[in-house]
């Protein structure tokens, strides 16, 4: 582990700093890398919404290719499909050897979208939380964990670099786990897929039907297995799986143990397997970009038909009810996944 008496600071500081992007994590780096005295600049495109709101915040705001020849230290906070495309446009040609490229998820390094050249360090710095979450923890003295990776270590001294961008987030007054390129994308991507998004979205829609098919109003349906999902997780996080079960009922607690192994058997556990080797291999990001670059028609025709699931119908009639559920997000039209 590593903490803020591990890092220095003025390695940072004396680094001209490039953000690409300024969504989710890229304000919440830009923002705090210029709280903590790094000299900062944002690369949008032309046109980008983001830019308004980065000027808002007095920060200097360049085209990629502008901030990228002004930059020493690029870190790129692109969507994944669209990282390659950046790099070989705005961000290859301006490297030279002492620059340092980071990123905050593995993806386009893990699978060799993008090479740097010799002479770049390549570093990660990901923290373990949203970016308003971040932000908000930088702000009021804390952090949040961050995990910290060295894939090419060019200049001798990528580890203290990395490590110093890591306190200037606030990562670093949480702690900075030690990780590799390969295990953050292979543990994030299967995280993703076969518990928080994949398995637990098919999870609650399974309960949900079963329950519909069953006879039983979709309104009572949705809330024992979506809406009040929330309270399980809550406590999972406060206390592990254990304070999940001693603050619910022993009957809860009994049927936690008795049908949670009928439902997710070995079989279930094997297709997860399955499904980390075809991360590992390469086999689910090479569906991906192959997808992306043809336009994306299996991920929009994915997340229609997802989007036309009665889950979702009863749910946005039955958030009307709840005014204490609000979203908290301007940009998010209710009802869609689309961005």
């Amino acid at each position: 582990m590593f903490y803020d008496d591990d890092a220095d600071l003025s390695l940072i500081q004396n680094r001209h700093v490039a953000v690409l992007g300024y969504g989710s994590q890229g304000h919440a780096h830009a923002l705090s890398l210029r709280d903590s005295g790094v000299d900062v600049r944002i690369g949008l495109p032309e046109g980008s919404k983001s830019r308004a709101k980065a000027e808002a915040e007095g920060l200097k705001v360049l085209t990629p290719a502008e901030a990228c020849e002004e930059a020493d230290l690029i870190m790129i906070l692109a969507p994944d499909q669209v990282q390659r495309n950046l790099y070989k446009e705005a961000v290859e040609p301006n490297l030279v050897p002492g620059d340092a490229l980071f990123f905050s998820h593995g993806f386009n390094i893990r699978f060799d979208y993008i090479t740097a050249p010799e002479g770049v360090d390549v570093c990660m710095v990901a923290p373990k939380g949203p970016g308003h979450l971040v932000r908000r923890e930088y702000v009021d003295g804390r952090g949040v964990p961050v995990l910290v990776a060295v894939e090419h270590d060019e200049s001798g001294s990528a580890w203290d670099l990395a490590k110093s961008y890591a306190k200037a987030i606030g990562g670093l007054r949480a702690g900075g786990i030690r990780t590799t390129f390969t295990e953050e994308t292979e543990t994030d991507l299967f995280g993703e897929q076969a518990v928080l998004c994949g398995g637990t979205s098919q999870l609650v829609q399974y309960g949900f039907e079963t329950l519909v098919e069953a006879g039983y109003q979709p309104e009572v349906a949705y809330f024992e297995c979506l809406h009040e999902l929330k309270l399980i997780v809550d406590l999972m996080v406060e206390g592990g799986i254990a304070k999940q079960r001693w603050s619910c009922s022993d009957t809860a607690e009994y049927g936690d143990y008795v049908s949670g192994p009928r439902v997710i058997t070995p079989d279930v556990k094997q297709h997860m397997v399955d499904v980390l080797a075809d991360i590992q291999n390469g086999s689910f990001a090479k569906r991906f970009i192959d997808d992306q670059d043809a336009g994306a028609p299996e991920f929009k025709a994915f997340r229609e038909k997802s989007e036309q699931a009665p889950i979702e119908a009863t749910g946005r009639e039955l958030r009307k009810l709840m005014a204490w559920v609000k979203s908290h997000d301007s940009d998010y039209v209710e009802g869609t996944a689309a961005r």
